[in-house]
């Protein structure tokens, strides 16, 4: 039974607009929260609850500043509060201010008794690398392109190659400019036999072949570590690398997992990459077309570690370059959104799918009435049922999951989109693309870009074992004009899952994989758990930055804000990660070396062991796609 303090507690926050807030924060109506908020605390400033709830409001709406003023006025007031000091140092790592935030948990640490308070992240400048494993082979040709390139930049790639004196190698200019001092000064120390040539030497299709651009600076245990990687089976292999602009701005370029299709959009590809037998069909290719044709032949592995220094890339190049031309499938699109109510927000969902087609005609919808009572929302329904809308009454407890599987029973449209009530799509021609990137050779699933109603990222990807060993949205509440490591929240590219929230799929893939999981996935990560499926079975899961939607996240049912709500996304979450183990607790598309701080999980670098290295190169080695070629969608 709650005291007398906690009732009128309550009874004010009702009474000045607490409350009031609280309804428009679960809207993501950051304005009027706050304004609410800072209405309620003008009368009782001391109501430490709802100081962390505007604290949080403005972290949630990108405010980071404010955010963190709060926090320590809150402190202020109640310095023993442990909880408030958790959150200011997340609130500081989000922000950058990541030694004071590590100030802050080493001093909670101190209170508490700890023999050593060390902050629990990487610091710059201590970045290590192994030592390379044992390795076995002959000889290795170094193939150095030189056609467009400064006869500098030739001296630094020979300069680095006198390292290498623990392989056996053999380099070969291809010649562009005029490199005759860097050969000459080069050629009489050097351990390996330097030519020029305008062409690969016949030679080279006998040995490993490492492929570098004149300017690339090898650290001395690279070719150790490609060396390692190439094994008998292994066609190719790539590192990590630092890339110098033309000011000198240094930073480290972190590769994915192999995939095609993060290669031919990825700004800044594999600048050092080793081959075994490229054979005359691959010769006159450069690097990003070699490691393309290396992913068609046989298994591509990556070596997560930075182990040379090169130029950096041109990004005013397209990088977009398909393997075949990508036809618009022909075939009905079925468009499934469950819904509670909040008619509103479903109004301006389906008037802007509707809008937004290339082919209104083409478009079946399915609306899931899960219970509606409102008279607006039910007078709407009717309404949309006047113009095509199917609606689907289901009076029963919410399950997503089921809800999403009922919804295409006896259904036979050959691309299917599950979308939430509180969505917006910004996209035109959304129909014609989900079309043209279901097309693509063994993409079963797309996701879109999720903004929120202030432009900031919602949804870009999903990360696994991101945050606490849990998936989290990538790009998390990321600017509109950040772009991530490696443009990787403004890129097509592959994701290991993205969110139900806006999911397009292949009808044979979801009955390939067998629907949603509606036992043991109700609410929560049945998207993730789907997405899992579909890749164990060959499908590829495709972010796409080119449908992108705004989205009022969690509408119809609310933030997990009760105990009950977060008992069961707890559980779920728990079945999640025990029904895949180590798949949910790594993530291809994220480099290890990445170090992460809360929802920042590119905010610094961390060093790995031997171990960690191999086991990432091995578990994420690319395979030529057994999946059997593109079904017609027709």
């Amino acid at each position: 039974m709650k005291s007398l303090a906690d009732r009128r507690l309550n009874a004010a926050r009702r009474r000045h607009g607490a409350e009031e807030g609280d309804a428009a924060r679960h809207r993501n109506l950051w304005s009027t929260a706050v304004g609410h908020y800072e209405r309620y605390l003008s009368r009782r400033p001391h109501d430490i609850g709802v100081r962390v709830r505007l604290a949080n409001t403005l972290r949630e709406s990108g405010d980071l500043p404010a955010a963190i003023s709060v926090l320590r006025e809150a402190l202020s007031l109640r310095p023993d509060k442990a909880n408030i000091k958790l959150t200011l140092a997340e609130v500081l790592d989000e922000a950058n201010f990541s030694h004071e935030a590590d100030a802050i948990r080493s001093q909670m640490l101190e209170l508490v008794g700890a023999e050593t308070a060390i902050p629990p992240f990487s610091q710059p400048g201590v970045i290590s690398r192994p030592g390379a494993p044992a390795r076995s082979v002959d000889r290795v040709e170094i193939q150095i392109k030189a056609q467009t390139c400064t006869k500098e930049e030739v001296e630094m790639t020979l300069a680095s190659l006198r390292g290498l004196t623990s392989v056996n190698w053999h380099a070969t200019v291809l010649k562009g400019c005029d490199q005759s001092q860097g050969v000459e000064s080069f050629g009489p120390t050097a351990p390996g036999a330097l030519l020029m040539s305008d062409n690969l030497t016949r030679t080279a299709a006998l040995n490993p072949v490492l492929l570098i651009d004149a300017g690339t600076v090898l650290t001395p245990d690279c070719l150790d570590w490609l060396i390692w990687a190439l094994t008998d089976d292994v066609c190719a292999a790539y590192c990590d690398h630092d890339e110098v602009d033309t000011v000198g701005t240094k930073r480290p370029i972190l590769q994915s997992a192999p995939h095609f299709l993060d290669l031919v959009t990825n700004p800044s590809p594999p600048a050092v990459i080793i081959f075994r037998d490229h054979g005359n069909d691959a010769r006159g290719f450069g690097a990003r077309g070699l490691l393309s044709w290396a992913l068609t032949r046989g298994k591509v592995r990556h070596v997560p570690l930075v182990l040379a220094c090169a130029k950096a890339s041109d990004r005013s190049l397209n990088t977009e370059r398909p393997s075949k031309p990508q036809p618009e499938v022909a075939g009905r699109i079925l468009v499934v959104i469950p819904t509670r109510d909040e008619g509103a927000a479903l109004e301006v969902m389906l008037t802007s799918l509707f809008r937004n087609a290339s082919s209104r005609d083409e478009v079946d919808v399915v609306v899931i009435d899960n219970g509606s009572r409102e008279s607006g929302t039910l007078k709407m329904l009717e309404h949309w049922r006047s113009q095509g809308v199917e609606i689907l009454r289901r009076d029963e407890p919410f399950n997503w999951a089921s809800l999403n599987n009922i919804a295409c029973e006896g259904r036979e449209h050959p691309i299917v989109v599950f979308a939430n009530n509180d969505m917006e799509m910004l996209s035109e021609s959304w129909d014609l693309t989900a079309r043209r990137l279901l097309s693509m050779d063994g993409v079963g699933v797309v996701g879109a870009r999720l903004i929120y109603p202030n432009d900031r990222v919602q949804h870009a990807g999903i990360v696994m074992g991101a945050l606490n060993g849990e998936p989290l949205h990538e790009g998390l509440r990321a600017g509109p004009d950040e772009r991530g490591p490696l443009d990787r929240w403004v890129r097509r590219r592959p994701a290991t899952a993205v969110t139900g929230a806006f999911m397009a799929m292949r009808r044979s893939v979801f009955d390939q994989v067998g629907g949603f999981d509606a036992e043991n996935f109700a609410v929560s990560c049945n998207d993730v758990d789907f997405c899992l499926r579909a890749g164990a079975v060959g499908w590829t899961i495709l972010y796409a930055p080119e449908l992108v939607l705004r989205h009022h996240e969690s509408l119809s049912r609310g933030h997990s804000n009760t105990e009950a709500k977060r008992k069961r996304v707890s559980e779920e979450m728990g079945r999640l990660l025990a029904r895949w183990g180590d798949r949910a607790r790594f993530d291809p598309t994220r480099n290890p070396q990445w170090e992460g701080r809360g929802i920042r999980l590119f905010a610094g670098m961390r060093s790995l062991t031997a171990e960690e290295v191999m086991d990432w190169a091995i578990k994420t080695e690319s395979r030529p796609s057994d999946q059997p070629e593109t079904p017609t969608l027709a």
